[in-house]
């Protein structure tokens, strides 16, 4: 059987900003599938739209969702003439420790354990954040601590990034979750699940600005978004 792929995007605006959510479902030789999302967002809808570009490519499955990489990643621009968004004054510090905050308040509303911020896992985050940087690019990592892979959340824009916006925006995917539904993947919640996933214990934050772009990156241990598990790990809200 040959592998294959299929790729899907959808792009709202709220308060005037416009977000890009784009969607690969891999299906490989051995028959079996998974599916990643990534998000960017932007203020310029026509530039941003011709950059963003998905590219067919062979990836080996690793049943799981948002932890693999894409040989052809997504480069994000900013439009010169896009508009400029006030600027949140947050240092690193706070950002770790709001994003920590924010998380552990939305796995509360779940019914699921806090997570614990991970040092070593933020410096991989780091590392990551920084490459994103640098290349413009808007890509998962093949990142692996204690010899796994780390679940992912990746996010990019054009303004500064908060802790709390951050995980604020991966969280309101929620609004397409079905908790009935927890057979097959859902298009557009894997950054939701993850941030709530109860297996998933520690976590590290780190953040990045490019020439136009700003990153964020969250690395989850143990990582989530596992076919089979969502039932036993992606509840209702209390």
């Amino acid at each position: 059987m040959r592998s294959s792929s299929n790729t899907s995007s959808s792009r709202t605006i709220n308060d005037g900003r416009t977000h890009y959510k784009i969607t690969r479902t891999v299906t490989g030789s051995d028959g079996k599938t998974y599916t990643e999302t990534v998000e960017a967002v932007d203020d310029d809808a026509v530039n941003l739209m011709r950059d963003l570009r998905l590219r067919d490519n062979n990836v080996t499955d690793m049943n799981r969702f948002d932890s693999s990489s894409w040989t052809n990643p997504i480069k994000v621009s900013q439009s010169s003439t896009a508009a400029k968004r006030p600027t949140v004054t947050q240092d690193n510090k706070e950002f770790v420790r709001e994003a920590l905050q924010v998380h552990n308040e939305l796995r509360r509303k779940h019914g699921v354990e806090p997570l614990k911020l991970n040092n070593d896992l933020s410096k991989l985050a780091q590392d990551w954040a920084n490459h994103l940087a640098s290349t413009g690019t808007l890509v998962h990592s093949k990142t692996k601590y204690q010899n796994v892979h780390v679940g992912e959340n990746l996010r990019s824009q054009s303004w500064s990034i908060t802790g709390k916006d951050m995980t604020e925006a991966w969280y309101n995917e929620c609004n397409k979750y079905d908790y009935n539904n927890y057979r097959s993947y859902q298009s557009g919640t894997g950054h939701f699940t993850q941030v709530v996933w109860k297996n998933s214990q520690e976590v590290g934050f780190a953040r990045a600005q490019g020439t136009s772009m700003n990153f964020a990156v969250a690395m989850y241990y143990p990582a989530g978004n596992f076919l089979g598990e969502f039932d036993k790990n992606v509840f209702s809200p209390r």
